[in-house]
């Protein structure tokens, strides 16, 4: 039987083509259906496939939320789930209710998405991997809803989530405390809150930190003396490179810490 399907841009893929593979692949454990022509009638067949682990809609631009509760309804074995650009508040609120075993979570660029979304997503306590990039309306409230319930998380992407604040951090600092891989490029955080986090987080291993206009130097370098030792990897503007005491970078270098340093203008998209 019929386990792993990839149909990632098979345009021609919809409603009749999903329906024949639910029927005939009822064990059907992982299909990759990125960018798709797939929509809410296409899931609700597709559903029926009640062994599903892993299940790929990035840039399938015509599923809603109604389509999410289908699949909410009857496949709550999913561990793993791509909804790149795809859903709002309400289809998390039926993913947390039906899928509560998933661990790997996109939701990138999900812009209608707010705090009260993320507060549905508390309730996934099995949730290792997080990415909500480009999520523009949510704030440091519903990061630390996330960080409560899901202290389990092991990677968590929150690049260009403008208003996220210290408030999120502090929670991530308090309740992420098997964080290992964080992003918060472009947040809206300050060394104070860098600072408490970097210090409190002790598995984090590698942070991505470009245009954090509310850090300042001093900022910078207290947060990173208070993890030198255990970060591995670190990402920030080659301009930090000759305002940061050459001893510190030294310092970080000598403790196994790969910096990339990267030139990036400073673009705000939506």
């Amino acid at each position: 039987m019929l386990e792993c399907l990839r149909l990632e841009s098979c345009s021609l893929i919809n409603e009749k083509g999903l329906k024949r593979i639910a029927t005939c692949c009822p064990n059907l454990k992982e299909i990759d259906l990125t960018d798709c022509g797939v929509d809410d009638a296409a899931l609700e067949h597709l559903a029926k496939c009640s062994e599903l682990r892993v299940l790929k809609l990035g840039l399938c631009s015509s599923i809603s939320d109604k389509g999410i509760a289908f699949i909410s309804s009857n496949c709550g074995k999913l561990v793993e789930l791509d909804l790149y650009r795809s859903i709002t508040d309400d289809g998390l609120a039926a993913l947390a209710n039906g899928c509560k075993r998933i661990k790997l979570l996109n939701l990138c660029y999900c812009n209608k998405i707010t705090d009260t979304g993320l507060g549905h997503l508390g309730s996934l306590e099995e949730l290792t991997n997080l990415e909500l990039r480009c999520l523009v309306r949510i704030t440091g409230i519903g990061i630390s809803s996330v960080a409560i319930g899901c202290k389990n998380l092991i990677e968590l992407d929150l690049k260009r989530c403008y208003s996220v604040d210290d408030a999120g951090l502090w929670a991530l600092a308090r309740y992420a405390l098997n964080l290992r891989q964080l992003t918060i490029s472009y947040c809206q955080v300050t060394g104070l809150g860098l600072c408490h986090l970097l210090s409190s987080l002790r598995c984090l291993q590698d942070i991505k930190m470009v245009h954090l206009s509310w850090v300042s130097i001093e900022g910078f370098e207290i947060a990173l003396r208070a993890a030198c030792g255990r970060l591995k990897k670190l990402k920030m503007l080659c301009g930090l490179k000759t305002v940061l005491s050459p001893e510190l970078i030294q310092m970080l270098q000598a403790c196994g810490c790969r910096i990339r340093w990267v030139n990036k203008p400073l673009v705000y998209k939506d």
